[in-house]
């Protein structure tokens, strides 16, 4: 055999043990990530169960944090990804029927939507949580108590599965597959007032996602179909156009905003006051750095 062919071999040879060893490295440690039990203790926010409550926590769920888009129109769960490299994830049944939440204790439920963790101290894959933690005990009570009022849907869900390519995103740092691991959970939550302030908006726009997909700055820098938000880019919008892109899914020159991308649908349900301070924060927000 030519030498030539023989080096040839083995370089080849030890490149394939290195792709192995890398994917072993890979899924070793992310399994390590995804199997850590976490202890919270009980919360002491208990559901509401008063109309208005009820009524708010329906708003909060619908409109600000969306939560149909992931666990279906009538909160049964669905499949969101099934594809081998990325692997299967179904969002959970939300609802008292079977495959769904009837179990859960109010701990249980501020545990996941605050803490990103299952009952059993797993952490929860996907789950916006790091938006969600922000969420003050008068309203995260509202969610669950309008939570435990959902019509019961009978559907259970696939285990989660992790592929390799959502395991080497997580730990490159460019996919927040556990939520656990982003969130501050000593942090105070300081909730301003509710009215068309800057702080309110930010407040919307952290519990409704706007940060987790546009980044916390509105850079454009935490998911790659989410794109920049900040006075550099839309320094040529009025409140008006806000307006319309959220309640008719348009952008100032016509072109239509995929709502498959962009949840506009939900988020145009806001009330006006509501779209008039997140859009008062967004203006306040330095510009991104030109790219």
């Amino acid at each position: 055999m030519p030498r030539w062919l023989r080096w040839t071999g083995r370089i080849l040879g030890g490149l394939v043990l290195l792709i192995v060893l890398a994917v072993a490295a890979v899924y070793i440690i992310s399994s390590r990530h995804i199997s850590r039990a976490y202890d919270f203790p009980d919360s002491p926010v208990r559901a509401a169960t008063d109309s208005a409550s009820l009524e708010r926590g329906r708003h909060l769920v619908e409109a600000v944090g969306k939560c149909q888009e992931c666990h279906d129109g009538d909160y049964g769960g669905k499949m969101l990804i099934d594809a081998a490299p990325m692997g299967r994830l179904a969002a959970t049944n939300l609802t008292q029927g079977r495959g769904g939440v009837s179990e859960f204790s109010d701990a249980d439920f501020e545990r996941a939507i605050r803490h990103g963790v299952g009952r059993d101290g797993r952490p929860l894959v996907f789950m916006p949580s790091e938006a969600f933690a922000a969420l003050s005990d008068e309203d995260l009570a509202a969610v669950i108590g309008y939570l435990r009022t959902l019509p019961s849907v009978d559907r259970e869900t696939p285990p989660i599965r992790v592929g390799p390519v959502a395991r080497a995103l997580y730990l490159g740092g460019n996919f927040p597959l556990l939520p656990v691991t982003l969130i501050d959970h000593t942090a105070n939550r300081t909730v301003p007032p509710a009215g068309v302030s800057i702080e309110y908006g930010q407040y919307l726009a952290t519990i409704g996602g706007c940060r987790s997909c546009h980044g916390l700055a509105l850079a454009g820098d935490a998911n790659p179909e989410a794109p920049e938000i900040t006075p550099g880019r839309l320094g040529g919008w009025t409140e008006q156009d806000f307006f319309r892109s959220l309640r008719e899914g348009r952008r100032p020159d016509g072109s239509v905003i995929d709502p498959t991308k962009m949840p506009w649908v939900r988020s145009g349900q806001m009330t006006d006051d509501e779209i008039r301070a997140v859009w008062m924060w967004m203006r306040s927000v330095p510009a991104a750095p030109a790219k």
